[in-house]
Order: C-alpha cells, then structure tokens, then sequence
C-alpha cells in the first residue's frame, strides 16, 4: 500500500495516510494511530514508516496509521489554536483516502454506499504517537479532550507543564518517554494510580482498581525505534479500549481474538446456499462435554460494525465461558447493518438469523427452548425485530441502545403496526398470546434522554408493554420530561452499581409488570447515568442475569426457571 496524500475541504490543511492491506471492509476490527510529528513531508513520514516498523504493525494488525501535517513545520499546543480545533478533523478524514463527504439517508443513519466506501477505525481504539512538538498536542489533546483517544505515546514534548485550562483529569494511560515532571504528574493524578515498579530508566504507576490506567515514566529511551514502538503496542495499545460510558470516557481492556478461540466462519453457504459471515465460541467446558444442553445468545452488531467488533464491545462469549452458554456473533447481509425493517429491497436478515439458530441447535448442544438475543444500536433494532418474527424460537432479549423505530433524533409520527416486524408480531399474539421477557438498557447521554412522546424510546417501548400485556401510560411531551429520564417510570425502581473496575457506573432499572392475575415482570427500562452510544462494562452482564430465567416451552409458553 502506498502512502496516500490527503486534503481536508474547507480548510487549510492536509494529512498522509497508510491503510493495510486487503479490502476495507472485513470481519475483523481495524484500530488506527494517529502520528504528529515535526515536518509536514512526505520523506518525514516515509522515515517513521520504514524505520520503526509501523508499517510492519500496520500489516500484522491491521492497523490504519495517519499522518497529520502541522503548519509551519511545528504542532502549536495551545488550547486556542488552530491545531487543537483541527484534531477531530484529521480523525474524522481517517476514514477514506480522498475527499467525498459522507451521505445519510433521511432516517439519519448513513447510506450502504458510504459505509461500503469508507474504512472503520473504531472509536474506542484510536491512539495517538507524539513526538517533539507533536508530543506538546499530543499531551494537550490528552489532558483537555481525550474522549476519542483510548492511549497515548509521548516522545520528548518540549513543553515544561500541560496547558490545564479544560483539563478533566480524565483518566488516559500514557507512555512518557523524557517527559517534564509536571506533565507525568498531571497523568499520575489523572489515573488515580499509584507507584508499583520504580527504577532509575523506567518507573510504572497503576490504579489499583483498573490497572488499565497506567502511566510510563521512560528515561530510557530517546527516540521512536522498532523495540519502543513494539513494547508500547503490546503492553499499551493493544491492552486498553477507551469505551463512551462516562463523559470523558472509560479505560476498558481489549479482546485478544486469537485467545478468544472463536470458530469463524467468512463466506459460508452452508445455512441457506448464500454466503453468511458468523463467529462462533463454544465454552471449553462444553467443548469437552457436550452431553448437557446449553443456552445460546446471538448477538447482532452494530451499524458499519462486524462480527470482531461486536465481540470486543460486548465480550459476551467470555461471560459465556463463566456461565455456560454458546454466543454467536453474525455479520449482517450487505456487510454494514441489518435490514430490520425487513425492506424486501434488502437481504433478509431476518431469515439469515432464523437459519443460523437451526443450525446451531442442530449442529451443537443447544437448548432450543433457551436462545436468548442482544445486540448494539442496529444490532438492537434487529434482535427485536427477530424476536417479534419468531417468538416461538426466542426466550427472552436484552438489547443495548436501540434508536428505533423512527428517526434517530427528534419525533417520528409512526404506526407501528405498518411496519413489517411489528404487524407480523401482533397478527401472531392473534393467534397464541405470546410473551417476551425484555432487558433493554439505554444511556443518558443518547439521542432520545430524556425520553419523550414520539421518540424511538417511547415506539419502542409502548409496543412491548402492548405485547407484554402491560398497562401503558402516556409519555410526557418532549418539553416536560419525567424527571427520571426514561418516560414513563416503572412499577418497582431499583438502583445499581455492579461495576468493581468503575464504581461511578451506575443504572437505574425501571421494571414494569404484567396485567395477569399473577403479575410478571416482563419489561425493563434500564438507564445507565452517563453513557453515551456504547455498550458498557456491565450491560452484557445485567441483561443476562435477567434473561436467563425465562424458557420458551414448544406450546410458545414462557416458563420460569427457578
């Protein structure tokens, strides 16, 4: 691959590129590292590419490397200047090579074409290498915005002190290497971390709770070699995701998909005779005794995400390995987002996943009557449009974000019942009053917070307490919230903070019941405080503990499993 000169429109400045080999859309998640060095040349970049093995970490790990270019020569750190206003546009230009702006579709999501055109560096592993005066920014960007930076390489800034002015003290793991005092003991402070390695070259401080937020202090080194860079990815880099689950961000480990034992399967024909892109992981104890039938969870991706993505963000296949259930991980069928208004203009999504859940229940030790479905954002929307296709396949979902159905932000004066999913739904509760245990967990900083009349939210959940035979009381309009942020505020309350690695996580579950004489528990409206679109920590864990009660029996009862 080439290194690629880019322009950014309607400014000033430009940027070098280096994207891996291979097409840019796959099954497997690509990461990125932005470089800010001294220069705005090409042989400035040709230098640190064949000199320090980036682009031998490029290729090994499919990593997409970016070249900002600094004007003058020399990055200005000051919080005012243009320099640190440009940042998130040298990210956001990451994402293809030349200038053609980025299409949505009137629904607010992005169109197939744009997804399909575009490389996906991940926003929760996005890292950044300063050096000289780009260690001055890179210091900055840390200290006074690193929402979308996940780790930081700083090499000799030239800087004495941070400029603090809009300093969150937010934590961001960092590798120091000749850094001032004052700057390692700004990030010291941010980390909340303590000494545990001191040595005259290389001392290390970590948070006790979440070793994840580390600080380096390397005297060691003077420069950007191929051992700084190599150490840096393995015991940085590639340990640490920065997760939108609080406002500045979360430090969050990352999946090692060689570790991880997935069966992957690209391309295969073999459910329905067209080519379907799944990942499969079967718990080692299952592996070794299949005479026990077990649960299965599905869980859908993301729009523009994949399979690889899916699994790092929810890791629901290592609670999988704890508690005991088989977790599959599909990739949509045009490869960017599921067709879960069921267009016929679409693949159907709906079919592939039904084919899939067969399959599994024929070719592994699957209890059929515990398949359980989640999912992100697009992911979300289709595991509930699956479950209301087939209730009689599906036991329960806990679903993560959903923005649907309706416009992603602002009103939507929809009648679900046209739509495909939902009229096929109720035309079945005709024929046999099915129910659907549902664990759904939404973040206050989301397009819909606080929820109002005529948000995805409120369509969303009408219909499952429609469903569910629960009463439904009218949603507040949109300038006269509920104070408790979720709309309609549940029949039991109860506060939550099960995270031990970010005790400020915590979630406010609004459980709704039933109208039977045995009154169910059969809807939750769970808002996590803070969280933005992202899956966090502890969702996958909470929805699980509820879902996993529920059995769907062959009649398509529900049974409760004690």
């Amino acid at each position: 691959m080439d290194i690629i000169y880019k322009s950014i429109s309607e400014s000033n400045r430009s940027m070098y590129l280096y994207y891996p080999p291979g097409p840019n859309r796959t099954a497997f998640k690509r990461c990125s590292i932005t470089v800010l060095r001294d220069g705005d040349d090409e042989a400035s970049v040709h230098k640190l590419l064949f000199e320090t093995g980036l682009t031998r970490l490029a290729e090994n790990d499919d990593v997409i490397l970016s070249f900002p270019n600094p004007l003058n020569g020399r990055w200005n750190s000051d919080l005012s200047g243009e320099d640190v206003a440009a940042f998130n546009k040298f990210q956001d230009a990451m994402i293809r090579p030349d200038d053609k702006p980025f299409e949505f579709s009137p629904n607010g999501f992005p169109t197939y074409e744009s997804m399909m055109s575009t490389w996906h560096p991940m926003n929760d592993t996005k890292y950044l290498i300063g050096i000289g005066s780009g260690a001055d920014l890179a210091c900055t960007l840390a200290a006074n915005y690193p929402e979308n930076i996940a780790a930081v390489l700083c090499i000799n800034p030239t800087i004495a002190e941070l400029p603090t002015d809009k300093a969150t003290f937010a934590p961001m793991p960092v590798h120091l290497v000749n850094c001032p005092d004052k700057i390692r003991d700004y990030f010291i402070k941010a980390n909340e971390a303590e000494p545990v390695e001191q040595g005259n070259n290389i001392s290390i401080y970590e948070n006790k709770l979440n070793p994840l937020q580390r600080v380096i202090d390397d005297r060691l080194n003077k420069e950007l070699t191929p051992e700084l860079l190599e150490s840096v990815w393995n015991e940085l880099f590639k340990k640490v995701r920065r997760t939108n689950t609080g406002a500045h961000g979360d430090c969050e480990p990352r999946m090692d998909i060689k570790k991880a034992s997935f069966e992957i399967y690209l391309d295969d024909d073999r459910l329905d005779g067209k080519p379907h892109t799944w990942f499969t992981h079967v718990p080692s104890g299952i592996k070794k005794d299949q005479t026990e039938k077990v649960p299965l969870l599905v869980f859908f991706h993301g729009g523009s995400d994949n399979p690889a993505e899916a699994a790092e963000m929810s890791k629901f296949h290592e609670l999988g390995e704890k508690e005991g259930f088989i977790t599959v991980y599909p990739w949509g069928g045009n490869k960017t987002q599921w067709n879960c208004n069921m267009d016929e203009s679409e693949p159907d999504d709906v079919g592939f996943a039904v084919a899939l859940i067969k399959h599994m229940i024929a070719n592994y030790p699957v209890d059929e009557g515990r398949v359980y479905l989640s999912g992100f954002s697009n992911g979300a929307a289709h595991a509930q449009a699956v479950a209301m296709v087939h209730p009689e396949l599906i036991a329960g979902i806990c679903h993560i974000n959903s923005n649907w159905p309706g416009r992603r932000i602002g009103p939507s004066d929809i009648n679900v019942e046209e739509m495909k999913p939902f009229s096929i739904a109720l035309e079945k509760k005709k024929k046999f009053d099915y129910r659907m245990p549902v664990w759904y967990t939404y973040g206050s900083r989301e397009a819909s917070y606080p929820v109002y009349r005529g948000c995805t939210q409120q369509h969303q959940y009408d219909f499952w307490k429609r469903y569910n035979n629960i009463e439904i009381a009218p949603t507040p309009e949109r300038d006269n919230p509920h104070p408790c942020g979720c709309g309609v505020p549940g029949h039991k309350y109860t506060l939550l903070k099960p995270s031990k690695r970010h005790p400020h996580h915590e979630y406010d579950v609004h459980s709704f019941y039933s109208m039977d004489k045995e009154p169910l528990n059969l809807y939750n409206y769970v808002l996590m405080r803070d969280k933005g679109h992202e899956v966090a920590e502890m969702d996958p864990a909470l929805g699980w503990a509820y879902v996993k009660k529920f059995r769907r029996l062959p009649d398509g009862g529900l049974e409760i499993i004690k």
